[in-house]
């Protein structure tokens, strides 16, 4: 995740200023050969290295990726269209997670690497067919330090920062330790927990991602409201439920209130790229999305885990989970504060 999130930063400036169905194309068939080479490793060393090599594929991707979409949709489904994408990569991880346990059981953990691998590859060529209808972000005098140093001037670009490293805190720490709340609390196998969790997100997921591109676009078309509205209303709806699965020993009760949450938890997906793209030069987006991941996943999503696994040592896993209660009331409320900012005026240098 390091390593993900700090060459997200050089690879996110690099896809404003060059091609980026290229640097797409580049980066998924560096995480793919690093992927195979994955499944030759023999000690941790070797298998450190390759998966460090995979985050530096990725982290070329989404920044560019996000700004192709951009391009390519009007900026009335923006929010859609980056829903769309972020649903493939979730229904793509989450796939992953059910063919490494088939394949695995039958052939062994190195297959399951050599195996992904290879559509890999053939899609890092397919990508050099993708059509850039746009090319503004070759302009490469306009990213430079002075108009990355006005990002960080910019309080609704500070804000989305702010809220995002609530809100991917909350992700990362309920995705990390859910499953064991189910096995400590509620006497759940671990079979069991990993297949309750895996049912909730498979419905819940997909479901809110798109939602949250739909509800988002709509405010921003019909009733000229700023996306991170639709976001604000999910996050703090969702709040209270996330309470009562923490809290209640109803076992119906804590299915449903798990399977909204994170049905509400998933709208931000699509929104979130497309209100950053909003509120920044046309010239940037791929580089305030880049810093976006850099500091969500650094400060937000990173050390999740291991501060949740403290305070559950110290106290118990159910008073830990409840700073995830916390940290997803106060993303939504900056993301409030983010809409009353945008309202107040159009804090974009250009249109985008």
């Amino acid at each position: 995740m390091i390593i993900h999130a700090t060459g997200s930063v050089p690879l996110g400036i690099l896809a404003d200023k060059w091609i980026r169905k290229k640097i797409i194309a580049m980066g998924v068939a560096v995480w793919s050969i690093a992927t195979f080479f994955t499944g030759l490793a023999n000690n941790f060393t070797q298998l450190l290295i390759t998966r460090a090599t995979v985050g530096i594929g990725e982290a070329s991707y989404a920044p560019a990726a996000t700004s192709l979409i951009a391009d390519n949709f009007p900026v009335e489904k923006r929010a859609r269209a980056s829903s769309v994408f972020h649903l493939g990569m979730f229904l793509g991880g989450t796939l992953g997670m059910v063919l490494a346990g088939v394949i695995g059981t039958h052939l062994g953990w190195r297959a399951c690497f050599f195996i992904v691998a290879i559509p890999g590859l053939i899609l890092a060529f397919t990508a050099l067919q993708i059509k850039e209808r746009k090319h503004e972000h070759h302009i490469t005098d306009e990213v430079n330090l002075t108009t990355i140093t006005h990002l960080f001037k910019n309080p609704a670009y500070i804000m989305t920062l702010a809220s995002g490293i609530m809100l991917t805190f909350t992700s990362s720490a309920i995705i990390s330790w859910m499953t064991q709340f189910f096995i400590r609390f509620h006497n759940y196998s671990v079979d069991y927990a990993s297949l309750t969790i895996g049912l909730t997100v498979v419905i819940a997921g997909p479901l809110g991602i798109y939602s949250g591109g739909y509800f988002s676009d709509l405010l921003y078309n019909k009733y000229k409201k700023p996306r991170s509205l639709a976001m604000a209303f999910a996050f703090i709806a969702a709040t209270p439920l996330i309470y009562i699965t923490l809290t209640t020993q109803n076992e119906v009760l804590m299915i449903v209130t798990l399977v909204i949450a994170t049905y509400l938890m998933t709208w931000y997906y699509g929104p979130m790229v497309a209100l950053i793209q909003d509120i920044v030069p046309g010239t940037l987006k791929a580089t305030a999305f880049a810093f976006y991941l850099f500091t969500v996943h650094l400060i937000g999503s990173t050390p999740a885990p291991a501060l949740i696994g403290s305070v559950s040592d110290a106290t118990n896993l159910q008073t830990a989970l409840f700073l995830v209660v916390i940290s997803n009331f106060l993303g939504g409320v900056l993301l409030l504060i983010t809409s009353r900012v945008i309202k107040k005026g159009n804090p974009r240098a250009e249109p985008a």
